[in-house]
């Protein structure tokens, strides 16, 4: 979708362990390669989680486990394509990655949405801006009753979100979507079982 943001300067790599990469889109335009050409040196055990085009907006860095951070893209030095990143965020045992949300409009709601269907909105004036590589705030209580952060998106009241499960997708308006605190779990959005 490059075409549809022309003004990007970089492109965005997060790992699941958390390691952010950054490199000028050039380098990505302007190579010949047909056989296609390396883009980031990933270490041993990890595995790209999200890539994204950016300019020095702030960054959202969503995990698994709920936790939540939001710093600064040019925190983040412009590097070659075949280098393995900085840290982003700091994980606990088992944590991994999820979503990672470049900030176009701080007036938009961070969604966010379990792996057993449950959903809420968040204001995201209730996620303070910090520097990387610390574990941001807790702001979704995963549990066995309403499992863990499948994903997230940046919303507002005009939006649609596809929620796919493993039985069924379904479509929502993101203003049906509770904005809820911090620590609230949401409400169930799909009754199909699993995200």
């Amino acid at each position: 979708s490059i075409y549809r943001d022309t003004d990007a300067k970089y492109m965005l790599f997060v790992t699941k362990k958390g390691l952010v990469k950054k490199t000028g889109l050039k380098e990505y335009i302007d190579t010949k390669k047909k056989t296609g050409i390396g883009a980031i040196t990933l270490k041993e055990g990890d595995e790209l989680a999200a890539v994204t085009l950016i300019k020095d907006e702030p960054l959202i860095i969503m995990t698994n486990q709920g936790n939540v951070i939001k710093f600064n893209s040019i925190e983040v030095s412009a590097t070659s394509r075949m280098t393995s990143g900085v840290k982003g965020i700091g994980l606990n045992e088992g944590d991994y990655v999820v979503a990672a949300l470049p900030v176009r409009n701080e007036k938009d709601d961070l969604a966010i949405i379990s792996t057993a269907g449950t959903g809420k909105r968040m204001k995201q004036s209730d996620i303070l801006l910090q520097k990387r590589g610390g574990k941001g705030l807790n702001c979704f209580k995963a549990s066995s009753s309403v499992g863990s952060v499948a994903g997230g998106q940046l919303v507002n009241d005009e939006d649609s979100i596809l929620i796919v499960g493993n039985q069924s997708s379904i479509c929502i308006s993101a203003k049906d979507i509770p904005v809820m605190s911090r620590i609230a779990t949401g409400n169930i959005l799909s009754k199909s079982g699993k995200v």
